[in-house]
């Protein structure tokens, strides 16, 4: 009888427990879904790039290659020189801003070093900050830059990426390039087949 009571208080011990950290974890999910992935890599994609023999250097310009098509496709009278640059640019900045920011995987655990003030950035407004300042720097006479938020003000799902248009285009046409998403292994979609519902931030608050 007592060996069974035993038992059953044990066992109902290490039910709770289990929820317990069933729920912190939940609670950690939910806290820091909103917004963010370390990056092992060797080497940055910059530096992967300049190397035709590395490893990942046919996935690289795979890629570029076809980012470079669908700005095309975004712009037709964009400068093909210009979209290579733009595609280069962004892909290749978005790993070493990975490796800058010394990235943990899964994004959620970064967000919560960079919370408790032990990563100093890597949430996503980071991320679009960064690298919408790089590509800046480029002087795009085809293109323009927007900043894209989603679910502004919501502490659990806003969400901040790029937004590049052709120039003097609507926002709404324009296309996410978010290298947040994929821990910085650029993600890029039109806005209309995004699964975020995004709005334009106004230059002055950025």
């Amino acid at each position: 009888m007592q060996h069974g009571l035993y038992n059953l208080i044990f066992s109902r011990q290490f039910f709770i427990s289990r929820i317990q950290l069933i729920t912190v974890g939940l609670v950690l999910v939910v806290l820091l879904a909103g917004c963010s992935a370390t990056h092992h890599a060797n080497n940055k994609p910059s530096e992967i790039a300049v190397s035709a023999n590395s490893p990942g250097a046919k996935r690289y310009h795979q890629k570029v290659k076809a980012l470079q098509a669908d700005l095309i496709d975004l712009n037709r009278q964009a400068d093909m020189l210009e979209a290579r640059q733009v595609a280069e640019t962004a892909i290749t900045y978005s790993g070493d801003l990975a490796a800058d920011y010394e990235l943990m995987r899964p994004a959620i655990l970064h967000n919560v070093f960079v919370r408790m003030g032990l990563k100093d950035r890597g949430l996503c407004y980071h991320w679009t900050e960064d690298l919408i300042k790089r590509l800046q720097s480029l002087k795009l006479k085809t293109f323009q830059l927007h900043w894209g938020v989603a679910y502004r003000g919501s502490e659990l799902r806003e969400h901040n990426s790029a937004v590049i248009t052709a120039t003097g285009e609507a926002f709404e046409k324009g296309m996410v390039l978010d290298p947040w998403r994929n821990s910085g292994d650029l993600y890029w979609a039109l806005i209309t087949t995004d699964t975020y519902p995004w709005k334009e931030l106004p230059p002055e608050e950025w």
